[in-house]
């Protein structure tokens, strides 16, 4: 039997009918635990970002590890979790002052941070917040995104020192992601400059008379790249959680962390054109995409063992999206062999190149027990 074949049946036996996306549940939680305990050796506070799962469920599995703060990328986001029991959440987007309202309602049932770097923004929420909240300051360590450059510490000095203004707010700290970890061939160097200019940063505003203040950073390649995170106030990495095929590519993760993928049947068999069509398109998998050798690659094929995922097959590659169609290419001897084994109502099982979006895509996941885990949903 192939292993595309078995790992057809394995899916079905799950009940699995149409395109699902799943979770490895004891991968998710060795990545939790990992990050977990190289955070405690660190004596770093861990505050994972949870806009990758978004899940009540999984957010107990950090629980489970010894995790009590959270970080957010909505004000939906902050208040879903406030739902469920969480009490320390930072919001690590850039304030938008037309929510102030909001902010303020969640500021009164758990302590919330919220980042701008912006005086118009703090002069906006300074005066409109009814509840005391901490605020971060964005610093761009080389991203480009947002944040005052690392450098520009005069402009951090006036917005902190207009922060100080507010009765409202309470200056926390200096907030980073250092997302070119992502495109840097060396995440561990993107680190450790990360929390140098972070660190200088605060010394440079200490000798002005200002702080004491924490310095935070997340990014998955950087903490992943890393053993020990010392120096570091808070992490706030999020990805890890499931990693894919991104992180892979970037050296964040071996193919044994992979612990979310998506599960879909076979519609069409073209075995002159070494291709299958699943019920699989941009609606479930995104638009992110892998440049490879033979072009853009939106996924690859895993196989499913009596104890959870196994390996990716080597051979297939998801070649092209439509919105609701994807095609699978097989490429050499091997993969097209097992092409011939598939027919419509097989189901493959796909590691997305990014699983933040992907989960995004879904409304509720599986794990591998049959367990159905609901999820927050945007308005």
């Amino acid at each position: 039997m192939s292993e595309l074949h078995a790992t057809s049946i394995r899916l079905q036996d799950l009940g699995i009918d149409r395109t699902t996306l799943l979770i490895d549940e004891r991968r998710a939680r060795a990545n939790i635990d990992r990050f977990a305990a190289r955070a405690r050796a660190s004596g770093t506070v861990l505050r994972p970002h949870f806009k990758t799962h978004q899940s009540a469920t999984v957010g107990d599995w950090f629980r489970e590890a010894g995790v009590t703060r959270a970080t957010v990328s909505s004000l939906g986001q902050a208040a879903y979790f406030a739902d469920h029991g969480w009490d320390d959440i930072l919001l690590a987007m850039g304030v938008n002052p037309l929510e102030v309202a909001g902010y303020s309602a969640l500021a009164a049932r758990v302590r919330l941070g919220l980042l701008t770097d912006n005086a118009t923004t703090i002069a906006a929420i300074g005066a409109g917040l009814s509840q005391p909240v901490s605020l971060w300051l964005d610093v761009d360590v080389g991203y480009g995104r947002t944040g005052v450059a690392w450098k520009d510490t005069e402009t951090l000095g006036a917005l902190a020192r207009a922060a100080g203004t507010a009765p409202a707010l309470r200056l926390a700290g200096l907030l980073t992601h250092a997302g070119h970890s992502y495109h840097d061939q060396d995440a561990a160097d993107v680190f450790a400059s990360s929390l140098h200019r972070l660190t200088a940063c605060r010394d440079a505003l200490a000798s002005s008379g200002i702080g004491p203040l924490a310095i935070s950073a997340g990014d998955t390649p950087g903490f992943a790249a890393v053993d020990l995170w010392t120096g570091l106030d808070e992490a706030r990495p999020g990805n890890f959680v499931f990693f894919d095929l991104m992180q892979l590519v970037a050296g964040a993760c071996t193919a044994g962390d992979l612990a979310c993928a998506v599960a879909s049947p076979v519609i069409g068999v073209y075995p002159d054109r070494n291709q299958v069509v699943i019920h699989g398109g941009a609606v479930h998998f995104s638009r992110e995409h892998l440049l490879e050798q033979q072009g853009a690659s939106f996924g690859r094929l895993l196989t499913l063992g009596p104890d959870g995922f196994s390996d990716l097959l080597e051979g297939w590659s998801l070649v092209s999206l439509s919105q609701e169609h994807g095609v699978l290419e097989a490429r050499g001897a091997g993969a097209q062999s097992e092409l011939q084994t598939l027919q419509p109502g097989d189901l493959v099982m796909i590691a997305p190149v990014h699983s933040c979006l992907s989960c995004e895509q879904f409304t509720s996941y599986r794990t591998l027990d049959g367990t159905r885990i609901q999820r927050y949903r945007r308005d």
